[in-house]
């Protein structure tokens, strides 16, 4: 009986599955419904609102409020966990011996309750989040955030050896599970969970560039702007940025290039259409921390895959895409891929390579933990 109930504690409402996170919690919950586990959810209403979708999707859906506010701040523990301490999650917790599965180090809060409780406990590690936060103060222009992150990168870097105490860690890519396994043990690589069966690439060729991604994060924004778009302005062919919240120096800035089309906040079908239609999806990031799920999305749905190394670091798809390192190399081979249908040798290459990311797969290596 114990191996068919798990508890999930997650960070946010994964409804909509509309950013990196919470797609891999969604589709979590949907390949474990699938697999015969009923889940007992728990999520912080950071944002977002309760979910009938989920309410069906789950055995019980318990919700609870995020805090905020500058006492966190100037707490001990990471803001990320501190902001998530809901009083009565303990007492919905423990009151069975199913076992828990908390996602990230932000809702590990009661995790030691849950281990004296003679509980099995499973965190999924979705970033290294010292070194995640790391990367956003070497990115954040306003001083203050700047401090935020490094302040919060150095107390994650101390909390982060509460990962000693599980039974078992779930990587989300290759380079950070072996981080994980040389620094705590118990580490598990189970790639991260997606809405894709099966590889589908249109036929032909598309007619413009596509750049996806939250506009509103510093990190997405300031590789579009200070590396991509000194390129992108110059490009002979249509380009569409298309992206959540872009700002308004953004969209003033696109404003002077004609051939640069901007779609804000795409709905979910928009931006598969996008995706589906361009001749390059270019996929570009400034850190290497977990797997960037956009990748995947162009993998399986996209024509050519334009990336830089940290956006591959981990994931051990190079082979299936072709590599910038510098604004020459990218001017240079948006030019020639424009001109060059995708081959089915590379269309067959993703299928057989893409079969790790099998969400059935991971359902069963989570169910074979749990039991």
């Amino acid at each position: 009986m114990t191996g068919k109930y798990l508890h999930i504690v997650a960070f946010n409402v994964p409804y909509p599955p509309d950013y990196g996170g919470v797609i891999d919690v969604y589709y979590k919950l949907k390949a474990l419904k699938e697999a015969g586990i009923r889940t007992i959810l728990h999520c912080y209403t950071y944002g977002r609102h309760p979910s009938k979708e989920l309410e069906e999707l789950c055995f019980k859906v318990f919700y609870y409020p995020r805090h905020s506010g500058l006492k966190y701040q100037f707490s001990k523990i990471p803001y990320i966990i501190a902001t998530r301490s809901a009083n009565t999650m303990p007492k919905n917790l423990l009151g069975d011996s199913f076992p828990v599965l908390f996602e990230g180090l932000h809702t590990t809060g009661p995790l030691m309750q849950c281990i004296r409780a003679g509980k099995k406990v499973l965190v999924r590690m979705h970033n290294v989040e010292h070194l995640y936060y790391r990367a956003l103060y070497r990115t954040e222009k306003n001083p203050v955030s700047k401090l935020f992150f490094l302040l919060e990168s150095k107390k994650l870097k101390g909390y982060e050896k509460i990962l000693h105490q599980p039974d078992h860690i779930l990587g989300i890519s290759r380079h950070e599970s072996d981080y994980l396994e040389r620094t705590y043990g118990h580490t598990l690589y189970i790639p991260a969970f997606h809405r894709f069966d099966e590889v589908d690439v249109l036929p032909g060729t598309g007619s413009y560039i596509l750049f996806h991604g939250n506009l509103e994060v510093a990190e997405n924004y300031g590789i579009l702007q200070d590396f991509a778009l000194p390129v992108l302005a110059g490009a002979s062919h249509p380009v569409i940025v298309a992206g959540k919240n872009p700002s308004r120096t953004l969209i003033r800035r696109l404003e002077h290039h004609s051939h640069i089309q901007l779609v804000a906040d795409p709905s979910d079908q928009e931006m598969e259409d996008l995706i589906r239609n361009a001749q390059i999806n270019l996929v570009l990031t400034r850190q290497s921390t977990g797997i960037k799920l956009k990748l995947l999305h162009a993998l399986f749905r996209g024509r050519h895959c334009l990336v830089n190394p940290p956006m591959l670091e981990g994931s051990g798809l190079g082979d299936l895409c072709t590599l910038i390192r510098d604004r020459k190399e990218l001017g240079e081979q948006l030019a020639r891929l424009m001109k060059i249908p995708v081959p089915e040798s590379a269309v067959l290459r993703r299928k057989k390579a893409l079969k790790e990311y099998s969400n059935r797969a991971g359902a069963e290596k989570i169910l074979r933990l749990i039991n």
